[in-house]
């Protein structure tokens, strides 16, 4: 199973720097006790304060522009078609409760996501030695959309779980 989470949304319009910074400060500071609980549990978060820094990727030798940005254990990477929102802690986190991080792990990528969405589209999958991996270099280099993103996850890892319970057996979630 992965590495770390992927979560990817449709991209529904541009978003200059300012605006990703105050909505990813914005989630922080409405779910604080989320992070916090998060921060104590979690295997991988640490020293939680909100502070994001994003950065404009400029075109270079061939590959694509992007925004890319790291904060609190999270990333996010806005590309032309997608935005891909990262959790350094593990896919099993999302299903094990005995690690007691699921459901607020969850609650936090659900909500960053929300922020940079307006329709329900919302795909989680393992990343890093998992299933994300060959649907992010679709995502990067052939400027793959969210409907060709689910249509190859369906292809190379059959159907998605309906919810986090499902994921100890299906290694990705989808919300349509």
């Amino acid at each position: 199973m992965g590495t770390h989470i992927d979560c990817i949304i449709p991209k529904e319009k541009d978003y200059s720097i300012d605006e990703i910074k105050h909505k990813l400060k914005t989630v922080f500071e409405r779910l604080k006790p989320e992070y916090l609980h998060l921060e104590k549990y979690g295997t991988f978060t640490k020293n939680l304060d909100g502070n994001w820094w994003i950065k404009h990727i400029p075109s270079e030798n061939g590959e694509p522009e992007y925004i890319k940005g790291e904060g609190d254990s999270f990333s996010i990477d806005i590309y032309k078609k997608v935005i891909c929102i990262g959790s350094i802690e593990r896919f099993s986190s999302l299903y094990f409760e005995e690690r007691n991080i699921s459901q607020k792990l969850f609650k936090i990528l659900t909500e960053l996501s929300n922020e940079f969405r307006t329709s329900d589209k919302m795909l989680i999958g393992a990343g890093g030695f998992g299933e994300t991996d060959h649907i992010m270099d679709m995502v990067y280099y052939e400027d793959a959309d969210f409907d060709q993103v689910c249509k190859k996850m369906t292809e190379l890892n059959g159907i998605p779980a309906n919810d986090l319970s499902e994921l100890n057996e299906k290694s990705w979630f989808l919300k349509k």
